[in-house]
């Protein structure tokens, strides 16, 4: 079986990519207590929660990237 090896720029475009997901979830979490007026110890009460929202938010990119290469291999392959 051959070795999945993933390389450093690499791991560095995916932890950005899940820190921006993760800003994203906070994010959504401030606005909710702004909205719904609820305690501001809810920041921290509900981390579990960001951290969900967070890897679903991250899966979503993932197949979204995915996607779009996938698009963009089938319309190259169709030029040739």
């Amino acid at each position: 079986m051959k070795a999945i090896i993933i390389s450093p720029k690499q791991q560095k475009i995916e932890l950005k990519w899940m820190a921006v997901c993760f800003c994203a979830a906070v994010l959504i979490n401030v606005l909710s207590i702004i909205l719904y007026e609820t305690d501001w110890s809810e920041v921290y009460s509900q981390f579990l929660w960001v951290m969900i929202i967070a890897c679903v938010l991250y899966a979503c990119s993932v197949g979204c990237r995915i996607a779009v290469y996938l698009i963009k291999r089938i319309f190259s392959r169709r030029r040739r």
